[in-house]
């Protein structure tokens, strides 16, 4: 069987905040909203509250002319084409197939969401694209990463999952027997949290892990087979999502 990986998207193959901070700083210099309006702008980014709450109280704040709905149609508009690909993250893809591996995406969103992201030739080096939000069931549950891996024609037990979020990524793959490398971005896991098989702060950290590999994967539901090998964790080191 031949190895297998699956790649979460935003902010672990490509800076999905950074693109959203970038949006705001050429909302804030085409509007004339000055240092408080884009202090206020990146308030609202990092708000923990539903994207349509964050977008009303900008329009409001402001006083756009246009709703909170056209607002937010622009801005999914245009933050898709500010994304950057993470450094490493192509030449590493491309080895990794060339050594026999099949590689999947798996992100939550939609394939009209999502798909710009895929920028500089990223979406040719999967075997499969699965834009969750698309299909009947999202990530963490465990038949999204059954559905990508039945469609890769690979096993779950030996693969791997990469990913920046440790409930998204993390504890859905250890439940299906993957083993998982959480893209840390330099923050620390929570005391009770998911514990990832091994943690990096940028994704291309997590390829030489993935290519030491360990002795065996998980077993199904987050168990572990007897003595397994973990990979060493690159970093636990604290400081997005």
């Amino acid at each position: 069987m031949r190895k297998f990986a699956i790649f979460d998207l935003d902010d672990t193959l490509v800076d999905s905040t950074g693109a959203i901070d970038r949006w705001f700083v050429e909302l804030a210099q085409r509007r004339g909203l000055g240092p408080d309006g884009l202090e206020f702008l990146r308030a609202e980014q990092t708000r923990p509250v539903p994207p349509e709450e964050s977008f009303r109280a900008i329009v409001d704040h402001f006083g756009f002319p246009e709703s909170a709905d056209e607002l937010r149609e622009v801005f999914a508009e245009g933050m898709p084409l500010l994304v950057r690909v993470f450094d490493g993250v192509l030449e590493n893809l491309r080895s990794l197939r060339e050594q026999g591996w099949r590689t999947a995406l798996l992100t939550n969103g939609t394939e009209i969401q999502q798909r710009p992201k895929l920028r500089d030739g990223l979406h040719d080096l999967f075997d499969v694209l699965c834009f969750a939000d698309d299909e009947a069931v999202r990530k963490p549950a465990p038949e999204i990463f059954r559905l990508v891996a039945h469609r890769a024609g690979s096993r779950l037990d030996g693969g791997w999952m990469i990913g920046d979020s440790l409930e998204y990524d993390v504890a859905g793959a250890a439940a299906v027997g993957m083993s998982t490398i959480w893209v840390s971005g330099g923050a620390a896991t929570a005391t009770g949290g998911p514990v990832p098989d091994a943690t990096v702060r940028c994704v291309a950290e997590a390829f030489p892990v993935m290519l030491r590999g360990r002795a065996a994967g998980r077993t199904e539901r987050g168990g572990h087979p007897p003595g397994p090998v973990r990979a060493p964790a690159v970093t636990t080191a604290p400081a997005d999502t």
